[in-house]
């Protein structure tokens, strides 16, 4: 097993908090390795809503532009939503997320884009900077610290071992987060009684049904049944691709269920569908009780993770990296102490 010091900071995890992590380390002068197992971005869409602080973080990045670029929804649709009650062609509906309210308050306009989209961005961004170093295809399978350090133990598909040597390492890695498990840092969860389905589909029909919400990308419909919840429907680009979060019952399986039916009901109207993919999770947060244990840290869905709705793990995770950023950086430049 090959050992080495690469950068003062390892971080655990490619996706959208551990790129963001990197470069912002980078514009400080801190090189770091970032550990990715995923070749290319997982093509879910999630963490859609960019804030306008996200994307002034972004300017300073130096990835605003590309970013822009890469959305996948003409700007004039915007971010803003419906509620509608009943279905979505019910006729009773009530515009929200009129987040242009706010934007005299902020240096840059915000964005919406899968994040699959967002994390080829900040891919491609790191690619760019010398003090980045990206290991894409390798696996974190431990990491330890002692006085003086930390190691982080990786292997890739063919079975080929590494240890990274750092001053610190950073857990990315999501919810079901190896580091923060080694850490041994502990979670508090807040557990909900409701399973709930995410559909990824394929649909021209409802993009001609839905044209009467002109410049709407998210549609909630609200019943009473519902008890509270609703069912989310939200554009994955203009014309085809939807994505669909509503509760189902406890025991529903991808095989048990009529989840084009249950669409058509939400909806009002029958219309097409390709189905791309088919997921659940649970309605709950976990928020880990430490974000620190020594040289080792936590950040994102590795330190707490939500329901995946208006982007609130994206955008949160990013403050997390730029918070986290100044003060490794502050602290390995002699000027910080613990």
């Amino acid at each position: 097993m090959e050992t080495s010091t690469q950068a003062p900071v390892v971080i655990v995890g490619g996706g959208p908090v551990g790129f963001g992590l990197a470069i912002d380390l980078a514009t400080r002068g801190i090189r770091s390795v970032v550990v990715e197992r995923h070749a290319t971005p997982q093509p879910i869409p999630k963490g859609q809503n960019l804030t306008q602080r996200t994307m002034e973080h972004f300017h300073v990045w130096g990835a605003e532009d590309a970013l822009r670029a890469a959305r996948t929804i003409p700007r004039d649709y915007g971010i803003g939503g419906i509620t509608t009650y009943g279905t979505l062609l019910s006729g009773i509906s009530h515009d929200w997320l009129q987040r242009e309210l706010v934007r005299p308050f902020y240096a840059a306009d915000n964005e919406r884009l899968p994040q699959y989209a967002t994390e080829a961005v900040l891919r491609q961004r790191a690619a760019e900077l010398g003090a980045i170093e990206t290991l894409i295809g390798w696996t974190c399978t431990a990491v330890r610290q002692d006085a003086s350090g930390a190691e982080t133990d990786i292997v890739d598909a063919a079975g080929r071992k590494r240890t990274l040597r750092s001053d610190f390492v950073v857990g990315c890695d999501g919810s079901r987060s190896l580091v923060r498990e080694q850490a041994g840092l502990t979670q508090t969860r807040s557990d909900h009684d409701r399973l709930m389905v995410l559909l990824v589909f394929r649909s021209t029909e409802l993009h001609q049904l839905l044209e009467r919400y002109p410049g709407k990308s998210f549609f909630n419909v609200l019943h009473p049944a519902l008890d509270g919840y609703w069912k989310f429907f939200g554009r994955v680009d203009l014309g085809s691709t939807w994505f669909f979060h509503a509760p189902v019952p406890a025991d529903t399986t991808r095989d048990n269920f009529d989840f084009a039916r249950f669409l058509h009901e939400a909806a009002g109207a029958k219309f097409d569908i390709s189905f791309d993919h088919i997921g659940f999770w649970d309605l709950r947060f976990a928020v880990a009780d430490n974000y620190r244990a020594g040289r080792l840290f936590i950040a994102g869905d590795a330190a707490h993770s939500h329901p995946p709705y208006g982007g609130y793990g994206v955008n949160s995770g990013f403050e997390d990296a730029v918070n986290l950023s100044w003060k490794l950086a502050a602290t390995l430049q002699g000027w910080a102490g613990p």
